[in-house]
């Protein structure tokens, strides 16, 4: 592929895709994605990219064998289902999601995206006698109209405004804020939260927060929703991030990593009080490409491979050692402009004194050859989320690309133009 086709692609993206989007490619003056295999990304000219991206999609990285596998097997036999006949995939996917969920969790209704996710515990809470919610300041749900309903960026909510009403926002971390929201008495609230913001560029909740948001919800009466779509799975150290503090809530929530790296999926999990909603009308809410045989054999997949891997422990050992890397080349430089290095697992975050510098830390770790993402709550943050298949040669070339990308960032604004204000 020459300049010039790339130039072709980007203008293809202009006329039919997206004209901003398209402008942006051009400024950042990026590669064109041909393959990918394992932990890396190949661009059309040959070179290839350590993949620390893809907002917690890849925890298997690309193309995994075991899941690849799966879905060629699929694909030669059925890949959608008759929405008639019965689907033995999607039972099979839904049992081995169940076997990992937290004790009680075993009805699955598996989703597309992760906001289709949000949308059905909205209305699964809705048919429970949930008229008002409760969501959490930084927290990012999706933007269809429910799901953004839950998200608090008002750059994202203003230009749809009217949203649902009856939502009240609080601060996270803040468990008598939540108290005051829920009021003495809540049967008809629900509180939809993540355990991690992950797109507020990971924050994470001081220790007794969830357990206390948990108690308090169960004392008056309320659902607790947990959006795991991006820490589920064993990614931030645990199969669940609410696991750290012993926390079932009523719906689960995951995606993401659920998908192998393959296929768009998300679930939600329940007990069968809340569900039989749903089991007494099962037409009330459905989807026409939800649990199709191809995705369920991804899945179930996928659920098996991060069990085999014992994915919460091997993304544990593998992020501390690399959050250690990242934070003592912090100590050893002292880079001005890096506020914060913070993480949990596979999920770690480098936060800027501003919006530009973790722009152009994004730019640097490019030109470095490594892959990683912003945060779109917190723009000043950029986000580290690596696959559970890197190994020593991987973890080296991280941290030296991000050590030379900061040094890089303070050669230009610190040492030869002085102060950045």
């Amino acid at each position: 592929m020459t300049l010039t086709d790339v130039e072709e692609v980007i203008d293809t993206h202009y006329d039919h895709v997206n004209s901003g989007m398209a402008r942006l490619m051009r400024l950042l003056n990026v590669g064109v994605e041909q393959t990918a295999e394992g932990a890396y990304v190949e661009d059309h000219n040959g070179v290839r990219y350590l993949d620390c991206g893809g907002y917690c999609v890849f925890l298997l990285g690309r193309r995994h064998p075991r899941v690849l596998q799966a879905a060629y097997a699929q694909l030669e036999h059925i890949a959608l289902g008759s929405r008639l006949l019965v689907n033995r995939q999607q039972a099979d996917a839904a049992k081995a999601l169940a076997a990992i969920a937290p004790a009680g969790l075993r009805y699955v209704w598996l989703a597309n995206s992760g906001a289709e996710a949000v949308e059905a515990a909205i209305k699964l809470a809705k048919l429970n006698g949930r008229t008002r919610f409760i969501a959490m300041e930084g927290g990012f749900h999706g933007k269809t109209l429910g799901a953004l309903s839950l998200t608090h960026n008002p750059k994202y909510r203003t230009p749809f405004l009217p949203l649902l009403p009856d939502v009240t926002f609080v601060p996270f971390g803040d468990a008598a804020a939540l108290a005051d929201a829920l009021g003495k008495h809540a049967a008809d609230a629900a509180v939809v939260m993540e355990p991690l913001q992950s797109e507020a560029g990971v924050i994470i909740p001081p220790m007794g927060y969830l357990s206390e948001v948990a108690r308090l919800c169960d004392e008056r009466g309320s659902l607790l929703v947990m959006d795991e779509i991006s820490t589920g799975l064993g990614r931030t150290g645990a199969w669940w991030y609410c696991q750290e503090e012993g926390v079932t809530p009523d719906i689960l929530l995951c995606g993401k990593a659920l998908s192998g790296g393959l296929v768009p999926v998300s679930a939600l999990m329940c007990g069968p009080a809340l569900y039989e909603a749903f089991n007494c009308n099962p037409l009330v809410h459905t989807s026409t490409f939800a649990g199709s045989p191809l995705v369920s054999a991804v899945v179930k997949a996928t659920i098996d491979t991060l069990s085999e891997l014992d994915a919460p422990q091997r993304a544990r050992r593998l992020g501390d050692r690399i959050l250690n890397g990242l934070i003592a080349a912090q100590q050893r430089w002292q880079f001005p402009f890096v506020r914060d290095i913070r993480g949990r697992g596979l999920l770690m975050a480098l936060e800027f004194s501003d919006d530009a510098f973790a722009g152009e830390f994004l730019l640097e770790m490019v030109a470095h050859r490594v892959l990683i993402s912003h945060s779109l709550n917190a723009h000043a943050t950029a986000r580290l989320t690596p696959p559970l298949t890197l190994n020593d040669t991987d973890v080296s070339l991280l941290l030296a690309a991000v050590e030379s990308s900061l040094t890089a960032i303070h050669k230009r604004y610190f040492e030869t133009q002085g102060h950045r204000s």
